[in-house]
Parts: structure tokens; sequence; C-alpha cells
């Protein structure tokens, strides 16, 4: 239940509530492009490939990583005792006020959405994610999960790494057996049977639950629903073999994850590539002499979550009817006053913020102060 404390400070915050960062592990390799890795610390016994903002969503590793990725209220509670910003927005008193009373109400004091920056040094292996369905009536494969995983990416503007190649889909007529043939005898088999796609910078891809892929090195922002649902198709990765505990999870094996989760008929689609790529779009109420608003992630491409990118050069307003969470990438400015940061270190510490539904109904000014565009994504929940 909300303290009077909390709502006295929620009032002072004026429902804008900063978050801290959240660094995930993962067993696959990061490219400290995020600051993961400073001179002189201890080396980690795991990798820290991930950032998750706004998370509600725990990360499903294996044993040896600690779970991690639940996000805190930077600005609530005391130090060493912050509240997650799922314990808030399930607060019957605070989840309301900062989700609004339908979306509350509807979604059952969750927001929808998880935001990640991926930020690989070498490629992610090959995998397919469950979809809503499968998920909501397989409890026993996945326990802890409510939904599937719809994503996208956007393809953030600093060196790509090594490989910046998607691969998505498989060529015409590959079937399971083939398929896990050809991942048997090696990495390099398997994805001879999958097009690729170059990952081009300020773009991205829209990637739906049941299509095969496998991700480039390009420092990715990924916007997915909030779970943490695959099947890996690479029986080794970076020279070590894969274990069966990460490779697929809740299944007895490969082939029965294979005839269960993966979308066949879509994976073979014709120019599919062109399908799923999205360009940036216009949203011309947002456009004028202070700065430019574009779709990146256009409602009802997935009709599981949306965002913009906004470029502010001046001052521009932001008001839009439902709660977002804001990740500030570039540049440093004011929001309503509030000091933001995106240039000042690695994206690893840039500022991100969860803005409750008074906040944006009310609008917000973002005030550009540095030379360079202040460069903010808004993103959103599903619609309810």
């Amino acid at each position: 239940m909300t303290t009077p404390a909390t709502k006295t400070r929620l009032d002072e915050l004026q429902d804008i509530i900063r978050l801290e960062p959240q660094l995930v592990g993962r067993f696959y390799r990061d490219g400290n492009r995020m600051g993961q890795s400073k001179p002189g610390e201890p080396a980690r016994a795991y990798n820290v490939p991930e950032r998750w903002i706004g998370s509600s969503t725990v990360a499903a590793n294996p044993p040896s990583i600690p779970p991690g990725g639940l996000s805190r209220c930077a600005e609530l509670g005391e130090p060493g005792a912050r509240p997650t910003l799922k314990e808030l927005l399930a607060d019957p008193e605070a989840g309301p006020r900062c989700l609004g009373e339908a979306r509350h109400k509807k979604h059952g004091g969750t927001f929808r959405v998880l935001i990640k920056i991926l930020d690989a040094r070498d490629t992610i292996p090959f995998h397919v994610h469950a979809d809503d369905v499968f998920v909501a009536t397989h409890p026993a494969v996945y326990p802890r999960e409510q939904f599937g995983k719809d994503e996208a990416y956007h393809f953030l503007d600093v060196p790509k790494g090594a490989c910046p190649y998607t691969h998505v889909g498989l060529h015409d007529g590959v079937k399971a057996k083939e398929m896990i043939a050809a991942m048997r005898r090696g990495t390099d088999h398997v994805l001879e049977l999958s097009p690729s796609a170059l990952q081009r910078l300020g773009e991205g891809m829209s990637v739906k639950a049941g299509l095969l892929h496998r991700p480039g090195t390009a420092l990715t922002l990924e916007v997915q629903q909030p779970s943490d649902v695959y099947t890996f198709y690479q029986t080794e990765f970076g020279g070590e073999p894969m274990l069966d505990a990460v490779m697929h999870p809740g299944f007895a094996s490969l082939e029965e994850a294979a005839e269960r989760v993966i979308r066949w008929e879509a994976n073979w689609a014709k120019d599919l590539h062109e399908s799923i790529r999205l360009k940036p779009s216009p949203i011309l109420q947002m456009t004028g002499s202070g700065g430019v608003g574009e779709w990146v992630f256009p409602p009802g491409t997935l009709n599981k979550f949306s965002g913009m990118r906004l470029t502010v050069t001046g001052r521009m307003t932001f008001k839009v009817e439902q709660p977002c969470l804001l990740f500030v990438w570039k540049g440093r400015g004011l929001m309503d006053g509030r000091s933001i940061d995106g240039g000042g270190g690695p994206p690893g510490q840039a500022d991100e913020f969860f803005l409750g539904q008074n906040a944006v109904k009310r609008g917000l000014e973002f005030h550009n102060l540095g030379p360079d565009p202040l460069v903010l994504f808004a993103i959103f929940a599903a619609p309810i």
C-alpha cells in the first residue's frame, strides 16, 4: 500500500519517475559499448551484454548467472530499499495514478513492454521465441511467464561491431529435419539455410514470435513483450558447446521445440525481410522548429507496443494520452526543468524514466542545452 511519504514524493516528482540503470548478465559476450567494464575492476564470472529499461521482467538465466532485470525507482523510498517499478505499478493506489485507471484495471497493474539495449560482441545464437497462445497453454514449459515474445529492433548510431547482419527466416522449403541436421554439423551450416539482412543505422526490424532469427552485432535498442522465452538452434557458441539447459529450457529436445514453436510458413514467406523492415516515419504534430518526432516502432506494426524517436534541437512539447518509458540516448537538456542526460557518459548510464499518465497528458517540455541534438526514445505498451 502506498505510504503518505510515497504519495507526497510522487506529487513532488509530478509523476516523472527516474529509474536506475539495470545491466543484466547473460551467457554471451558483451562489446563494452555501454561502459560495463572499467579499468581496474575485477573480472566478472559472467558477461553483461544487456541493459534492461523500465523492466518488470526477471531474466531467465542459467543458475550460474544472477537473474536480474527488475528496474528500481531512483527517487522513491530509501537508499538500499528502493521499490521496483513492478512493485510501484502493482500498488492499488500508486498503480492507477501512474498507469491510468483503465490501463491499471485491464492489464492488472503492469506495463506490458520490455526495453533492452543489446551490446553483443559476437552474434547471438540462432533462435526462436514462443507466442502468446503457446505460453498461455503450456505453463509447465514456461512456468514464470505470461506472454510470448514479439520483438522489434532499432539500430543505434555507433560502430556496428564485427558482423552487422541479422538472419531472419529460412530459405523456401527448409524443414525441421534439414535444419536440425545442419545445426548439429555446426553454426556455419545452419546459417546457410537462413537469409540475412544488413543492420542499417537509424532503421530497424520487427520479428514476431515463431520466426527464426540470429541478431548481429550492431548496438540495438530492442522493444519486446515482457517475457524471456527462447529456444536456441546452435549446439556451440564462441567455440564452446551449449548446454541443453541453455538451448531449450522447458522442452525435452530441439525437435520438440521446433515442432511446437516455429511458424514454418511464416519463415518461408516471400519478401520477408522487406516486410519486417522498419523505417522512421514523421509525426507531424511533434515536428516543428524545435525538433522532429518520428515513429520508429509504428503503432499497429506488432500491436503489442509502439515507440517514437524525438530529436530536440531547441524546445519541443511532448504531449500524449498514454504513459510511456523514456530513454535519453544522446545529448543533454531539460525535461520540465529537470536535468536529463544521455551524452555525458556511455549508454549504460544514460537516463531513463517512467512518465506517468498525469505527466504525459498535461504535456512536458524538452529543452536542448547542448551543441548537438538531444535524442530520446519514448516507448508505449500494448494499447488498451
